[in-house]
């Protein structure tokens, strides 16, 4: 017998019957139906929707970031030890970029900022018109000035009044540690322009976030991530965010953007 005529002979030996072929075929499709997830290729399970993070602006070649010792302040000696002397050797933050430009396309904006557990006080929320560069010549008076009770972590504050779109302003937060000798405050700026809406808001404000974030508006998304804490999609995109910045603060090689970066990766951490 040839290996050929043999391999004919085995081959056929498995063909089965038209009638039980027949029957495997109707017994699958009725698997099929009764049990899809258990019949022919398994379906991948989807992972979860991954929200994506800040995606900064154009950057904006007018743009000049705070000059040293402008934003963060920190104590370095034993004669600057006073009531706001954070144990943990975190600032007093301001939650925006401040290496690039941020935006906003509301009119009234929400502020946050970051405030140490250990560091009890009062605080002073202030708008400025205009850029860093005028915040730091002292040519005008805040445009807003108010006073707050401060409280440990995030701290947020809308702007009560319309501001104009396509200007730019300053802010700054101070945390008064000793009313008599305001070089011990704690303090810290940003700077952000106000851009006219390029879409509108739904009722998803995960949605709305996200695409905030992704358009460059860092105040807006931020705001609208803090609106509802109970949220894990928003306290995703939050943490997201956050981690981006402390990304992009990092490109900046000064002590400033350092403590900058090594603070916004703890906040992080504790919102993790």
């Amino acid at each position: 017998m040839t290996r050929r005529s043999r391999f004919h002979r085995l081959s056929r030996r498995r063909v089965l019957p038209p009638a039980i072929a027949t029957g495997c075929v109707l017994g699958l499709t009725l698997l099929g139906v009764l049990f899809p997830a258990t019949v022919g290729q398994a379906k991948p399970s989807q992972p979860p929707a991954t929200l994506k993070s800040y995606m900064p602006p154009p950057p904006n070649s007018d743009y000049q970031a705070p000059a040293p010792g402008g934003g963060v302040r920190t104590f370095v000696g034993a004669e600057q030890q006073s009531s706001c002397t954070s144990r943990t050797n975190l600032p007093l933050l301001a939650l925006a970029p401040q290496f690039h430009q941020g935006q906003t396309s509301t009119r009234r904006p929400t502020l946050a900022w970051y405030v140490p557990g250990d560091v009890p006080g009062s605080l002073a929320i202030q708008v400025f018109r205009g850029t860093l560069r005028d915040f730091e010549r002292e040519t005008e008076p805040p445009l807003l000035d108010e006073t707050l009770t401060s409280r440990a972590g995030i701290m947020t504050w809308t702007v009560p009044q319309d501001l104009a779109v396509g200007e730019t302003y300053v802010w700054r937060v101070v945390l008064v540690c000793d009313s008599n000798r305001p070089s011990l405050n704690l303090r810290d700026v940003a700077e952000f322009v106000v851009v006219a809406p390029t879409a509108a808001r739904s009722a998803d404000p995960v949605r709305d976030a996200q695409q905030m974030a992704e358009s460059g508006i860092w105040y807006d998304a931020l705001a609208l991530t803090l609106s509802s804490p109970a949220s894990p999609q928003l306290r995703s995109l939050r943490i997201g965010m956050l981690q981006t910045l402390a990304d992009l603060e990092s490109r900046n090689d000064s002590v400033q953007a350092a403590i900058r970066v090594q603070a916004l990766r703890r906040i992080v951490e504790a919102e993790q």
